[in-house]
């Protein structure tokens, strides 16, 4: 197990032992390395004390753990494109941990892409503009991302890290010895912008149903409530299209654009169950889904209605609404409403089984630890 620290002009030495120290006490880990990384052989950190470097060397690769701490000469380092480049070059880290200011230095040389990070208020545009997802909270794990933006979460980070090492396990759910939590987010939010339509999703997949949606179309925001309340996903969607031409293209796109949000927060979908099936009843009607996040997108929708419409949208979206989810979030999805009278109550209840299908099949698995849920060894 090999492990690096960053260190550079003006880095925060207080970040740098709340981690390190956990990882050098003998009762709880065994590294075969720790390295001192930098550019030069000699740094000073931000209250003038040397640090001497014990890894000088074009690339930053091949660490099971790399630390990147904060500190006052991040704000320098920012626009310092050869420091950059180096930094750019830890991107197969095992697991990359960022603290503090360290969150936006690691950001801007390109390792945050696409991925949920701790935030103060005031990077939150800057992380945004590096293609980073942050949320304000004091510590975050995306998959081997590890950020967080407070001193006690530093320490309570550190002291989970040692743990996770000297148990040779992949760092998972996570508390420290002092009893801080480091929050896993699995936290996205996406956009998707055409000539027809504007829609835009922020989804938590460990939420608690909080949800507020608008599209235009009132029964449509009634379904995607279901999805949210009943799987548990805090849901922010708002959606703009072409109401005055037809619903299609809007109730189209929110699908795609809700599908793309689930591709992106699952990621390569390590350590999730990965299929679900729910039978939902509401009142004389009862519906079903089956899903499999298999990376193969296919629908099948089986469904009867007594009329044209349902709460103002053809009853055919509700068919392209499924196809097109299943399209963007790259799943095999199988809707069917065995019965039921009432169209606004067979719908209701897809909704509803779809939000309950797809909160089953993204809960991780903890047997699992962080293992793709295929015999292949990869999900296509």
């Amino acid at each position: 197990m090999k492990a690096g620290v960053v260190v550079f002009e003006g880095f925060s030495s207080l970040d740098f032992y709340m981690v390190v120290e956990p990882l050098l006490s003998p009762k709880k880990i065994y590294l075969e390395r720790l390295d001192i990384c930098a550019r030069v052989g000699e740094v000073y950190d931000s209250s003038d004390l040397h640090v001497f470097a014990t890894r000088l060397a074009p690339d930053l690769s091949g660490y099971d753990w790399l630390i990147i701490p904060g500190g006052e000469g991040v704000w320098k380092l920012l626009d310092n494109p050869a420091f950059l480049d180096w930094l750019s070059t830890a991107a197969d880290a095992g697991h990359l941990v960022a603290l503090r200011e360290g969150i936006l230095l690691a950001s801007a040389a390109g390792l945050l892409k696409g991925r949920t990070v701790a935030s103060l208020p005031e990077w939150e545009e800057r992380l945004r503009q590096d293609g980073a997802v942050p949320v304000r909270q004091p510590s975050v794990m995306d998959s081997h991302y590890l950020t967080a933006v407070d001193r006690r979460s530093v320490l309570a980070l550190g002291e989970a890290i040692a743990a996770a090492i000297a148990l040779n396990q992949p760092l998972q759910s996570i508390q420290g010895g002092s009893g801080e939590t480091v929050y896993s987010s699995r936290e996205v939010a996406v956009e998707r912008n055409t000539g027809e339509t504007q829609v835009k999703v922020r989804l938590n997949l460990d939420g608690s149903g909080v949800c507020q949606i608008q599209t235009g179309l009132g029964f449509l925001d009634h379904m995607l409530e279901q999805v949210a309340v009943h799987g548990l996903f805090d849901l922010w969607l708002q959606a703009s299209g072409d109401l005055h031409i037809d619903p299609h293209h809007t109730v189209e796109d929110v699908a795609l654009t809700l599908g793309m949000a689930f591709q992106q927060v699952l990621g390569d979908r390590k350590g999730i169950v990965r299929m679900a099936s729910f039978t939902v009843p509401m009142d004389e009607s009862l519906a079903m889904v089956a899903l499999d996040f298999s990376g193969r997108p296919f629908c099948v929708f089986d469904a009867l209605w007594n009329a044209p419409e349902v709460g103002g949208i053809p009853v055919t979206l509700m068919e392209h609404f499924f196809q097109s989810f299943a399209q963007t979030a790259r799943c095999t999805l199988h809707a069917r409403v065995l019965y039921g009278r009432d169209d606004h109550h067979r719908a209701e209840a897809l909704f509803k089984a779809l939000g309950r299908a797809l909160a089953q099949a993204a809960q991780v698995d903890a047997r699992r630890q962080g293992k793709v849920p295929s015999s292949k060894g990869v999900l296509v």
